[in-house]
């Protein structure tokens, strides 16, 4: 058990500043609970946990003038390991630090098409063994603060195919004032035989942590309506109304939420009704309410268009580049600046600005685009980093918005929502391109123990607009045709199939997470509307468990089973993500003959597969609930 905290008696410690780094090697003794290592100024400190065998790591300016810290790395060598570990023998499961990046499990030796090699893990990982599956999982567990935690692999050889040690890198980037004290991070090693069991390990260790904040989750997901993925910016509030219609007609009560995305406001930064919703959003949220529907609205709470007053008018409210000049981001909607959380006027603005859209009559609140603040470099107050800076963010909107709002963070990198937000965006736009929904089943199945541990999670919209569920000739805004490729790609490809729809709605409803639809409600034929009423009929699932992920075909061929509400009741899904037929094996303690079998489309009893063994058409998915006879 060489990865017990007390085992790990010698680290290679290292404080990286912006005139210089500092290097040493902790060396603890077994009486030794509080290793403590003075580099210069600088006293970097370990303290144990509450009875979670984490360790907090903290830092102490003792000097006279201040520090601008970088980051602090704890790391253990591949020698220091003994060479124990060999590159050839382990996958890793790759985290990243937001949606924006895909998440999966890869080969710790080389490269994949949808990971670099070099790209450490953000805030949890681990490793399993290939053939004996004894697993490793390195974590960081909450209060998350002002810092980021990334999880190196330190590969002994720069061919990657060998011995490799391991280590936590907590970035921090900001001031330390003389006689300050920083706690960083609280940090995790577990051991264990199952991947998975480790990370629901992780996951309950997060949520009893949550709840010793008074952080209290969601009872469950959410339902709603979103107008990105049909409309994108070109919506107008007829568009919204009659969807809203739509949606109340068709579903009821099972579609709570209509949400406006992009498209509505004036320019990025001012976040008022522009023209194509002449109405403004008071009248429309009233309108919305009137059809049976709660009004959500998306915003990109620090982007700000560089041709509005708000720029022209306040030059220093705003973030800058490593010169100090003005850090502009070329997005879609033009160039953006970011404001800059720190000055106390950029607070005062975003909170009057929440304020504003609660007063209007909005109870959902779709936070975007707040991990682009992380290429910034120059900031108002200096003493605090990017991690303090985008938590402080949320912490003034969910003040403005109130507790009984829902505020779903789309973008943020985790560590600095969590506690805050009640969902958390956990894959990349899906759309209704197959590109889309194979990339990102990856990170949706690789994020499974999020769900109900950090809150609700949102695996983007469903969409069932394909040829065979509407007659609307167009089903998105003229886009370039691009082959499809390993890697995914905007839109690459063909818009999707029937067969990959279905795909995508099992995988989106086994994670259990939030369920907005994507589509144009009214232009869909009812072998559409059919579809998506029955997938929100459905009873809430827990989430849904990847039983196979670290496995060779766990990739390829995800098993996910679900637990429910009750608890002789389990759904279980298996998917062929692939382009070629395969055949799938159910798992063994699902042909127990005490079980039976209905399919989750038609709810029909169906006879157990025979042999244990399913075919699989490529790009699809078959699921069924499979229920345990009871005894009287």
């Amino acid at each position: 058990m060489i990865f017990e905290w007390p085992s790990l008696r010698k680290a290679t410690v290292t404080a990286v500043c912006a005139d210089r780094s500092l290097q040493g090697d902790f060396q603890l003794s077994e009486a030794d609970d509080n290793p403590t290592f003075r580099m210069d100024r600088l006293v970097v400190s370990l303290s144990p946990g509450d009875g979670t065998d984490a360790q907090t790591v903290s830092v102490r300016n003792e000097g006279s003038e201040p520090v601008s810290l970088r980051e602090i790395r704890l790391e253990w060598s591949a020698s220091r390991l003994g060479n124990r570990l060999d590159a050839r023998d382990y996958v890793q499961l790759h985290h990243t630090r937001d949606f924006s990046g895909t998440s999966g499990v890869r080969p710790v030796h080389r490269p994949v098409a949808w990971s670099p090699a070099d790209e450490p893990s953000s805030m949890v990982s681990v490793f399993s063994h290939r053939r004996t599956g004894a697993c490793i999982l390195l974590g960081a567990l909450p209060p998350y603060g002002d810092c980021y935690v990334d999880i190196a692999i330190l590969h002994a050889q720069p061919h990657r195919d060998g011995a490799f040690g391991l280590g936590f890198h907590l970035r921090s980037p900001r001031t330390i004032g003389p006689g300050e004290r920083v706690e960083l991070a609280h940090l995790l090693v577990l051991q264990g035989d199952d991947g998975n069991a480790l990370l629901s390990e992780y996951a309950d260790l997060i949520r009893q942590r949550l709840a010793a904040i008074q952080f209290v989750p969601p009872a469950a997901r959410i339902n709603g309506w979103n107008s990105w993925d049909y409309y994108s910016g070109a919506v107008r509030s007829e568009d919204v109304l009659a969807n809203a219609a739509a949606a109340n007609a068709l579903f009821g009560d099972t579609l709570r939420y209509v949400v406006i995305d992009e498209g509505y406001e004036c320019q990025w930064g001012i976040w008022d009704a522009g023209w194509k919703f002449p109405q403004g959003l008071e009248t429309l949220c009233a309108q919305i309410r009137a059809e049976g529907c709660e009004p959500g609205i998306w915003t990109a709470p620090l982007m700000v268009s560089v041709y509005t007053p708000l720029y022209r008018d306040h030059p220093d409210w705003f973030v800058g580049d490593e010169k100090g000049n003005p850090f502009v981001e070329n997005a879609g909607y033009g160039s953006m600046v970011q404001l800059d959380i720190t000055h106390p006027d950029v607070e005062a603005h975003i909170r009057d600005t929440f304020i504003r859209l609660r007063a209007a009559g909005f109870s959902y609140f779709k936070c975007d685009f707040a991990q682009l603040l992380l290429g910034a470099s120059t900031f108002h107050d200096p003493r605090m980093s990017h991690a303090g800076m985008i938590r402080r963010l949320f912490e003034v909107i969910r003040e403005a918005i109130g507790a009984d709002a829902y505020l779903l963070a789309c973008g943020a990198p985790y560590e600095s929502v969590i506690g805050i937000a009640d969902a958390h965006r956990t894959t990349g736009d899906v759309h209704n391109y197959w590109s889309h929904i194979r990339h990102n089943i990856r990170s949706m199945l690789a994020r499974w123990w999020m769900q109900g541990a950090i809150g609700n999670t949102d695996p983007d919209t469903v969409n069932v607009r394909c040829p065979e569920t509407t007659d609307d000739r167009q089903l998105n805004r003229r886009l370039a045709l691009n082959p499809w490729g390993l890697n995914g790609g905007w839109a690459a490809g063909r818009e999707m199939n029937l067969e990959e729809a279905r795909t995508l709605l099992l995988s989106c409803y086994a994670s259990g997470g939030d369920l907005l639809v994507g589509d144009s409600i009214v232009k869909l034929k009812s072998a559409g509307t059919d579809m998506l009423a029955h997938l929100l009929r459905q009873p809430p699932v827990r989430r849904g468990v990847p039983l196979n992920l670290f496995e060779p075909d766990g990739d390829e061929l995800p098993i996910v089973a679900a637990e429910t509400g009750d608890p002789d009741i389990r759904l279980l899904v298996l998917f062929n993500l692939g382009d070629d037929y395969r055949t799938q094996r159910i798992p063994g303690d699902f042909l127990a003959s005490n079980l039976s079998w209905a399919s989750f489309w038609s709810g029909e009893a169906e006879p157990a597969p025979r042999d244990g063994e399913v075919s699989l058409m490529p790009r699809s998915a078959v699921a069924w609930w499979v229920a345990r006879s009871r005894t009287t």
